[in-house]
This record gives structure tokens, sequence and C-alpha cells, in this order.
């Protein structure tokens, strides 16, 4: 499976110049890490979303939530530059991590109802699909469904039912592709779960991709902690992956970049995984667990309207 993935990768990445307005929408200024080399790829009118405002881990910090925000946002901007993308390419939606995860935590407890929360996701995703109308793209790159984080699944949510929306009245196709990021904690990282049965596409970094893209890693200042504990995890489990040729060192595994297109039969109502105790693990909004069935099925549920793509 894995020759088949890179040949088609391979020729992916010869058709990615026919992308005249590729936009890709992700969740955290950082999220274009994982995905550096693809970014670089796109042609000059490509075009980011971000639609959070990075304030969520104010608290490993001594700033406040704006003001940590502020400093996250920046660095989004530095990135995105050394990546091909101007400021003025990038939308900051600048939704707060630390509400949504609030009413997350309010709809797991019971303490406040969907139909209380409702229309503060119903905002999320109008911005979302506002912001992508307007850029009027002719393919959208966003994160994967995975269970791993939900703000991550909640960003391809709404992705998904605004290129939906916006084919349904275009009536042109736009392409929308899934990138992997990581589930159970980061035990699997950048790339889709064994059992995923999407078409998969891969493709290797050339060194000067792979060099830019390692260098993010030092753009993000904020995020150095977290990337140092990253770095050990994945020396820690590289061994497990060593006998089916996984990567021995962080960078081996940067190198490589995997996506697919979002299979037309997504169910967004079923757990992505068998049990519920296995998606966000350890999330939580002070002390109060975040999981997929308790915290973000009853806004799939609320807001998936129309039906399915």
């Amino acid at each position: 499976m894995s020759k088949e993935a890179f040949r088609l990768g391979d020729e992916f990445c010869r058709d990615l110049p026919s992308f005249q307005r590729p936009v890709i929408v992700l969740a955290h200024h950082d999220d274009e890490i994982s995905t550096a080399g693809l970014v670089q790829r796109l042609g000059p009118g490509k075009r980011a979303i971000f639609t959070t405002n990075s304030d969520g881990l104010y608290f490993e910090s001594d700033l406040s939530p704006a003001d940590y925000s502020a400093v996250r946002v920046a660095e989004g901007y530095r990135s995105m530059a050394l990546l091909g993308i101007p400021p003025e390419g990038v939308t900051n939606l600048g939704i707060s991590e630390v509400e949504t995860y609030r009413r997350f935590a309010w709809l797991y407890s019971g303490e406040k109802t969907i139909e209380e929360v409702k229309p503060y996701f119903q905002a999320f995703r109008d911005a979302v699909r506002d912001a992508v109308f307007a850029l009027k793209p002719d393919a959208v790159f966003t994160q994967a469904w995975q269970g791993g984080q939900p703000e991550h699944d909640l960003t391809h949510f709404f992705t998904m039912l605004a290129v939906r929306d916006l084919v349904r009245e275009t009536g042109v196709p736009v392409p929308l592709y899934h990138l992997p990021a990581y589930e159970y904690t980061v035990a699997i990282a950048f790339r889709f779960h064994p059992l995923y049965r999407g078409t998969r596409l891969r493709f290797r970094l050339t060194p000067e991709e792979l060099a830019l893209k390692v260098h993010l890693t030092e753009v993000f200042a904020s995020q150095a902690a977290g990337f140092a504990k990253f770095r050990k995890v994945v020396h820690f489990v590289a061994p497990l992956g060593r006998p089916f040729g996984g990567p021995r060192t962080l960078e081996e595994l940067m190198a490589v970049e995997e996506l697919g297109l979002v299979p037309a039969d997504l169910d967004y109502a079923k757990k992505p995984h068998r049990w519920d105790r296995l998606t966000y693990m350890f999330d939580d909004f002070e002390g109060t667990r975040v999981t997929f069935v308790g915290s973000v099925r009853p806004i799939v549920q609320a807001l998936w309207t129309g039906g399915q793509s």
C-alpha cells in the first residue's frame, strides 16, 4: 500500500500547479508545520485561513489569553510568509479556543444544552463559510476528521459544510482534501490511522523543503516546550514502527507528508474511534472532560443540515 500511496502522491504533486486559488483551512497557528511541504508546493495563488485565535494554552505562560493569542498570531504570520503566503493572504477568524472549550465542557457536563450553545457554534460555522466563499477556492485543504483534537475536527466539519455549500451554489466542483495531524495523543502523528479506508496520497519532501519545515518549529518560540516533548514521544514510539519501515527520527517523520480526498460518505455523527475514551485523550477544560460523544457530536447533529455532500 505504501508504494501505491507514494505513486498517487507523486501524481498529485505533479498536478498541483493546476490549482489557481488553493485554500488551506487550519485551526491553530502552528498547524501548518505538519503540512509545510504541501504548502510550499502550492502555487502563488494560495491562501490560508486560521479558525481560532490560538489562545488555548495561555495558562502555560505568564500572559493573558489576549496577549498569548497576539504572540501566536504574529508567529503564524511569520510562518506563512516563509511558506509563500504574505500577510494579506492570511485570514484569521479569531475564534477563542478558551471560549470554545468552555462550551465543550458545558455540553459534556450538562451545564448547558446544545440549544443554549448552538448560536456560538453557528457563528463559528458561518465565519468559516464566509471566509471560504470570499476566497472562491478551486481546491481546499483542511485538517483530517480524526478524533485527535476537537478543534481540528470542528474546523474540518465546518470547512466541509462551507465547500458543500459553495459547490451547491456555484455548480463548480471543488476538491476537498484532508490532512492528518495526530491521534491517541500523538502516538500516530501526521499519518492516517492504519485502518483508514480512504485513498492515501504520500510524497517525500526535498532536503530544502524539509529544512524549511524544521525551521518553522523555531519560528513558534511560544511552542518550544511542546515541540521538545513531541520529539521525545517520537523517539520513544519510533522503535515500534521500525520493523514496518517507520521513521527513526522526527526529521524522518516530517520528511513524508500524507493527505487524501475527504470521503463522500464520511459519517460525522459516528465516533472516530470505537471507544469514546480514545477520542481527545486527556483533553479537558478546567478539569471537565472533552469527548466526541459528549462535546462534539451534539454540535455536529445540530448543524449538519442538508445531508452529506
